[in-house]
């Protein structure tokens, strides 16, 4: 009789012990907890446009310096691009003036503003003729305040008298 009570305790215990093992290993199901979070979408921008208006003053030696303005209107945290070249000239590059602004408004009445420009002059425009040298090419992002124009760079160009200044007014537009 204990033989035979030996031998249901240790049938029992091992039953029990394949139960846990199978629990342990079986696979648990997945709760919402488990997933991850889904990214919150990017804050849409505010009811407001923008003007972006850049100048462009390219001073090649002595004289006034010639001028060039590109202006665009673009919605907020969106962006805008103007593309511009001028009619080719035998044997000369084409000019070309391109931009592209994303404007932020912040708070306070500041804005971010994403600018890129190009700027390639056609040899022989400007002051000095047919001196064919300088351009332009940034990628920037600053801080503004909205009417307030700012200098945003100067640029020389090395083989050159060439100077080159952009200005930037962004505009809050109500």
């Amino acid at each position: 009789m204990v033989r035979h009570t030996l031998a249901i305790a240790l049938t029992a215990a091992l039953a029990a012990g394949s139960a846990q093992a199978q629990q342990n290993t079986a696979p648990t199901p997945q709760t919402s907890q488990d997933k991850p979070a889904p990214k919150p979408a990017p804050p849409e921008g505010q009811p407001n446009n923008i003007r972006v208006e850049l100048s462009i003053a390219d001073q090649a030696g002595p004289g006034a310096p010639s001028k060039r303005t590109v202006s665009m209107i673009v919605a907020d945290r969106n962006a805008g691009s103007v593309r511009s070249q001028g009619a080719p000239i035998a044997g000369a590059r084409t000019a070309t003036l391109n931009v592209d602004a994303t404007p932020t408004i912040l708070k306070d009445g500041l804005m971010r503003i994403m600018l890129g420009l190009e700027y390639f002059p056609r040899p022989g425009e400007g002051p000095v003729p047919n001196d064919g040298q300088g351009s332009l090419n940034q990628r920037i992002t600053l801080l503004v305040e909205s009417g307030k124009p700012v200098v945003v760079s100067q640029a020389s160009d090395p083989t050159s008298e060439r100077k080159m200044t952009v200005e930037l007014t962004a505009t809050i537009l109500k």
